[in-house]
């Protein structure tokens, strides 16, 4: 969620879209969409003057025959941390530990990105695929496919994810149907067209299930083992009849993997092989403190910084516009351009006023390096 919306950035510069679309000659959607991505910019900087996100260190957890756990301070030993919840506001996993050391990262990193571009999806036979952002479990979208029978979607599109997945042994995932009878297969495919596969279910309707697959059990795996020499081209999920599904989350792990933002650590070994017993973990993380309840002055901040990348736009406008007309009549109500650069200025002194009572650097941020 952005610290601020386009009415709030008409308001801190006086502008309305109306002026913006005769400056710029857009329509009234991509003003919208411009703006909406210079509040994507300003927000990034406020972050990095404040700090944001911030940086967790070694959060103590401990799975006791779980599922998945939540990130905050509800389970630290030793009161180390101050009341905090980043409960839907994480923005990225650096690190687990374990007791015998940093665990493996998944793949994709952030354990999302596989299921997040509709655009990387082909559907197959009998299917339609769609990207769902009202009904997801991670990210901000799921994949959605409407099967009218049996059929098939896969990932990449292009056949050609060249990726070695020697090193996870585990695939986890979130997925939910509309027909607990059905039968799921997912299968990975080679250059060759050579392919593993294993088939799971779900217990319920309507649920986000987590899936959980130890590579070892698929089918054929003895035969087409992935490695440097064999590498992963695309993914398959086939179903055995009609029925509507949502996938997301999807990653191969080394027996755990995260939501985002909603901050779980989820257990993937499958119950077949062990279970989460009593295991001890140290999670490294950050989280955005103002994603879900944007304080004014983060709000003001972000809609004022926003509005002075907006008034640098106009004023090249306004330039282009004064070095072809010379009519009068075509400039009227278009600010000039010593206002334009005065609003700007004035929002760029009231911006550091803003930062400076909240207190630049409030929160140390850390990178993934």
């Amino acid at each position: 969620m952005a610290y601020s919306t386009e009415a709030d950035v008409y308001k801190a510069t006086g502008m309305k879209t109306e002026i913006v679309q005769k400056l710029s000659g857009w329509n009234a959607e991509q003003v919208t969409a411009f703006i909406n991505d210079r509040i994507s910019k300003a927000d990034k900087m406020v972050k990095n003057e404040l700090g944001v996100p911030a940086s967790i260190r070694k959060e103590y957890h401990m799975f006791q025959f779980d599922d998945s756990i939540e990130l905050g301070p509800h389970e630290d030993k030793l009161g180390f941390y101050d009341a905090y919840n980043p409960l839907n506001c994480v923005e990225s996993v650096y690190a687990i530990y374990g007791i015998n050391g940093r665990i493996k990262l998944p793949y994709p990193k952030n354990c999302d990105s596989l299921t997040e571009d509709i655009t990387d999806m082909q559907a197959g036979a009998n299917c339609t695929l769609s990207k769902e952002t009202t009904l997801f479990k991670c990210g901000t979208a799921s994949i959605k496919a409407i099967f009218t029978a049996a059929g098939t979607f896969y990932f990449s599109k292009n056949q050609n994810m060249n990726k070695n997945i020697e090193s996870w042994n585990y695939i986890g995932f979130w997925f939910r149907t509309t027909d607990k009878t059905a039968t799921f297969t997912l299968k990975i495919f080679d250059i060759d067209g050579n392919f593993i596969s294993k088939t799971f279910t779900c217990r319920h309707n309507d649920t986000w299930e987590i899936i959980k697959l130890y590579k070892n059990d698929f089918t054929n795996f003895a035969e087409y083992i992935f490695d440097k020499d064999r590498l992963m081209q695309y993914i398959q999920i086939e179903t055995s009849k009609i029925c509507t599904i949502y996938f997301d989350n999807f990653n191969f792990n080394d027996g755990l993997f995260w939501t985002y933002p909603e901050g779980l650590i989820v257990w993937s070994v499958p119950s077949t092989i062990s279970d989460s017993g009593n295991m001890e973990l140290y999670v490294t993380y950050s989280f955005d403190p103002y994603k879900l309840n944007t304080p004014e002055d983060i709000n003001l901040a972000s809609a004022k910084k926003a509005g002075i990348l907006l008034l640098e736009f106009l004023i090249g406008c306004r330039q282009r516009i004064t070095a072809f007309t010379q009519t009068s009549d075509a400039l009227e109500n278009i600010p000039d351009r010593e206002t334009l650069e005065f609003r700007r200025a004035e929002l760029q002194r009231q911006v550091e006023g803003i930062l400076a009572g909240i207190g630049f650097k409030t929160y140390s941020g850390m990178s993934e390096d």
